[in-house]
């Protein structure tokens, strides 16, 4: 297939099957150069399967794909020279330092200025301290950090990041985040996040795309997908709500009231859909004023109502990444 140069990752009609289970089925991917790109999904859903191909671990049974315009089937060995990948299941060995791990990694790769590049790469995972001691008293925020260093250290222009933060506390996911936002913002990586955080997928990608039963149900930036769910909500309580809601219709960027389906037969609750919910509840306020406004409640679609519209399943935190 003929490549764009603009273009960082492309997937074309991917097939992959394991003993007559459809895992991928005609996917198509477009990830532009720089910046974030998520992949979401359910457990089972693809997500292994695609970054495996992606990443040369394994073949597409038909369709075809590209990283940075190289085959990754054809030109297996020049993708791999593109790529770094930090897994999920940590490969550190316990009984190497940091420095050493980095150092190995640099020799296998045949890297010039060897010794510069990895005090480069531990100042900028903030390890230069810990870097001699062996990793096996090293806490798991940053094993993480090394990993992301090892995975950047002959500065790939894809990085493929599988979980980056499952399992860390706050404070290593904010030092892991801030790295990955400097790297997205930096322009000269281009990062492929798969994720079971929709907090994650929100804080730093620019463009996402949900995988589920190896077909792609949706993709695009955060804000433009939840908009897409038809606008905020905002529940109102009232004591004449029936004689509110045409005042409410009346009011500009209301698309919608309807009585508040969780309010049971009470009625007492309606359910406003509006654009720009923050900015428009004070004229909805005031419109709702005369009809004796008790309680107000202000809901903005997250990713995680992306998520459970397209797939129909319940957000998984704590599921195994990228299957």
């Amino acid at each position: 297939m003929s490549s764009d140069t603009n273009l960082a990752i492309e997937a074309r009609g991917v097939v992959k099957r394991y003993d007559g289970v459809t895992a991928l089925d005609g996917v198509d991917l477009a990830v532009p150069r720089g910046g974030c790109f998520g992949l979401l999904g359910p457990n089972g859903a693809g997500k292994t399967t695609l970054v495996s191909i992606l990443a040369t671990l394994a073949r597409p049974d038909a369709g075809s794909a590209r990283l940075l315009g190289r085959d990754v089937v054809s030109e297996r060995a020049a993708v791999r020279g593109l790529l770094g990948i930090v897994f999920q299941e940590s490969a550190l060995d316990r009984d190497l330092t940091g420095r050493e791990h980095l150092d190995l990694h640099a020799r296998l790769y045949h890297l010039d200025g060897r010794r510069r590049r990895v005090e480069e790469a531990l100042e900028g995972v903030g390890l230069v301290e810990a870097a001699d001691r062996p990793v096996r008293g090293w806490s798991g925020g940053m094993r993480r950090r090394l990993e992301l260093a090892r995975g950047l250290l002959h500065r790939p222009p894809v990085l493929f990041l599988d979980e980056p933060t499952l399992g860390l506390d706050v404070a290593a996911r904010a030092a892991i985040w801030e790295r990955l936002r400097t790297l997205r913002d930096g322009g000269g990586t281009t990062l492929f996040l798969t994720t079971h955080s929709m907090e994650e997928a929100d804080a730093l990608c620019d463009r996402l795309a949900i995988l589920d039963r190896g077909r792609l149900a949706t993709e695009g930036a955060p804000e433009d997908l939840k908009a897409a769910l038809g606008g905020d909500v905002v529940i109102l309580t009232l004591r004449e709500p029936e004689a509110a809601t045409a005042a409410l219709r009346a009011l500009p960027e209301v698309h919608s009231v309807a009585a508040d389906a969780a309010a049971g037969d009470s009625g007492a609750r309606l359910q406003i859909t509006t654009r720009d919910g923050p900015r428009r509840l004070p004229a909805l306020l005031e419109a709702a004023r005369p009809f004796g406004v008790e309680e107000v409640w202000l809901h903005r679609p997250s990713l995680e109502d992306v998520f459970l519209h397209h797939t129909g399943h319940a957000f998984e935190p704590g599921g195994a990444a990228g299957e």
